[in-house]
């Protein structure tokens, strides 16, 4: 038996829990228990996962999705998205690569009950040898924190700089939203929807298969290569026909040239039962004089809408002070900034074994 997998089976001997790929019944069930209005990122959809798995499988050492649905006395109350990899001799844990995000606990909604099995979910991971430590995340809503960055903290973890994300309330009216949004890009949207064609495409299109075909032939003709494994594509595709209420949907934009009927720009969206993200995109410069990303935005939010997702997450917001920042990145959150009406900071605290177990000690001496 593999590290990975050593690891994998001793954090189930710790935690009462089955792994997702064996419980994913009730991993959906989890999943469409979330109040819609709550901010659920794709990070828990288990398509989403399939596909990041298969995309780090070739960049890291035996990279696998350990997600797991949580129980607590036979019942499941929560699902858990973990994956794990080999780094510099190191075993990592992570939320499909990002940092590693908590549980959701539809079905356990005291808080006490959700700290007991947070604080054994973070004691088997840090108990695996070859882990020393971990960065963890958690996007702080208009709802507050939850327990997941309380007991990170309580627990010996180290608040790190935060990062901002920008979001799109769907239940506002379109009246409200485009009175939110930058004034350009209002006069954007308003002339591309004349000068193009829009195509969408879901799990009900019968063409879906040829259009994805040609979204994947656009995204590589623009990258000027191949850029990641047939596998992610076909994961990606999966995803779209899959598509339901319970599970979220997933969908392509489509715009075209009215004369030549050329593909100009395409985009993949992708949901929760609660949440849509900008996934992939991909646009020819040479085949449009007028912006069309801008109709792709509005587009997808009209359709998000009348799925009845609530939030639109449309990506980092990066300024020029941030560490790593650069150009083309301020510039990207700038644009996305454009199309939102939230603004929301993700945390991040980095806890490590010794810490973890200093507060274990602690806890004991009080008793």
């Amino acid at each position: 038996m593999s590290l990975l997998k050593e690891a994998a089976e001793e954090i189930r001997r710790k935690i009462e829990c089955k792994p997702l790929s064996e419980d994913a019944e009730n991993w959906y069930k989890c999943l469409a228990a979330m109040d819609r209005n709550t901010y659920v990122p794709l990070q828990y959809k288990p398509g989403f996962l399939k596909y990041q798995e298969a995309y780090f499988k070739d960049v890291y050492e035996g990279f696998e999705d350990i997600s797991m649905v949580l129980y607590r006395g036979g019942r499941p109350v929560g699902i858990w998205p973990v994956s794990i990899y080999l780094k510099d001799g190191k075993i990592r844990f992570c939320t499909a690569e990002s940092a590693l995000l908590g549980p959701l606990f539809p079905f356990l909604p005291k808080a006490e009950g959700q700290r007991s099995v947070i604080g054994n979910c973070l004691g088997a991971l840090l108990g695996i040898p070859e882990t020393d430590e971990l960065l963890c995340a958690e996007t702080v809503t208009e709802q507050g924190g939850g327990q997941w960055i309380r007991v990170l903290m309580e627990y010996g973890g180290k608040a790190q700089p935060p990062k901002w994300e920008v979001f799109t309330d769907l239940n506002l009216t379109r009246e409200e939203i485009q009175a939110r949004i930058r004034r350009t890009n209002k006069y954007s949207i308003a002339k591309g929807q004349e000068e193009y064609d829009i195509e969408l495409y879901d799990e009900n299109s019968p063409d879906l298969d040829a259009a994805f075909e040609e979204f994947h032939k656009m995204h590589s003709e623009v990258a000027g290569r191949e850029t990641r494994s047939q596998a992610t594509w076909d994961a990606q595709l999966d995803i779209i026909r899959e598509s339901s209420a319970e599970k979220g949907r997933s969908f392509l934009v489509f715009i075209r040239d009215k004369a030549t009927r050329q593909l100009a720009g395409s985009a993949l969206f992708d949901t929760t039962p609660q949440t849509a993200t900008y996934c992939v995109a991909a646009y020819d410069r040479a085949r449009f004089s007028k912006p069309v990303g801008h109709i792709v935005q509005a587009v997808a939010m009209e359709h998000m809408r009348e799925k009845g997702i609530r939030w639109y997450e449309i990506g980092e917001r990066n300024y020029p002070t941030d560490p790593g920042a650069y150009e083309k990145l301020v510039d990207i959150g700038h644009y996305k900034e454009g199309f939102a009406t939230h603004f929301w900071p993700k945390v991040f605290v980095r806890i490590d074994r010794e810490g973890f177990q200093e507060h274990i000690m602690k806890q004991e001496g009080q008793r």
